[in-house]
This record gives C-alpha cells, sequence and structure tokens, in this order.
C-alpha cells in the first residue's frame, strides 16, 4: 500500500565527493548510536529549511569535520525510501579549500582508494555512486 503524504516524512541531504591529490575519496563512518550507524558513507547532511544546497553542504562540513570546501559541480542524486521515509540525496563534486578533515561529532574519517570503496558497509543510496566512482565511470 501507498504511503499517504501525511505519514511520509521528506527530507533532503547533501552529501561531497571530496578526492585528493592522490584520487582518494574522503568517507567517513555514522556513529554507532545514530540511524545507519557504522555504514561508511559520503560526508555531509541535512538541509535545513529555507537553506540553499550548497550552503548546507559547506556548513555541514565545516560542523561535522572542520573543513571548508569548494564545491566544483553536483554529481548525481539518489533517492532512498523507508517506511514512513523519504530521503533525497544530492552529491556534489568538491574540494578542500582550508582545514584537515577531523570527526568532530566522534565519527571515524578515511581517505579511501577507488578500488577499496566496494568493500565498505555503505547505506544502499550511496551504492551506485560508489560503483561509478570505483569503476572509473565518474573520474
Amino acid at each position: 500500500m501507498a504511503e499517504t503524504l501525511e505519514s511520509l516524512r521528506e527530507i533532503t541531504v547533501v552529501a561531497a565527493v571530496i578526492r585528493d591529490d592522490k584520487g582518494r575519496v574522503l568517507m567517513t563512518q555514522r556513529p554507532k548510536d545514530r540511524h545507519m550507524g557504522g555504514l561508511w558513507e559520503f560526508p555531509g547532511g541535512k538541509i535545513d529549511d529555507g537553506e540553499a544546497p550548497d550552503k548546507a553542504l559547506m556548513r555541514e562540513l565545516d560542523e561535522e569535520l572542520g573543513i571548508e570546501i569548494v564545491i566544483l559541480s553536483p554529481l548525481t542524486f539518489a533517492v532512498h525510501e523507508e517506511p514512513g521515509l523519504r530521503i533525497l540525496l544530492l552529491f556534489f563534486d568538491a574540494r578542500i579549500s582550508s582545514g584537515e578533515p577531523r570527526g568532530h561529532e566522534g565519527q571515524a574519517v578515511e581517505w579511501v582508494t577507488k578500488k577499496d570503496l566496494p568493500r565498505l558497509p555503505i547505506p544502499p543510496a550511496d551504492a551506485e555512486l560508489i560503483r561509478l566512482l570505483a569503476e572509473d565511470v565518474i573520474p
């Protein structure tokens, strides 16, 4: 049976694909006590009401990792649905302009080679982007 609009919570999340000069991708591990805890993901977070996606991504990465970024371009999007919840994920290509990423909320932070990305336990919505990166479809 389809969800009614009244019972479906919808949120939009922004995430960054950040690569270093060796081509490794920055990944963060969700805290164990949160939804999908322990899974690895592209860093980012929820967009606040009235906030522009690019500003939300810059804010989230400053708050969570202590870095400032430059957003280069949109990459792709994904939709994740579960009972009562629909999440729209917007992925952006970005670079660090200042700071060294550190988990300010207790999350692990790792630079991962593209070939090692598919080995990480990840949220379902990240799977296609992981595949595209690992296969160099997205350089």
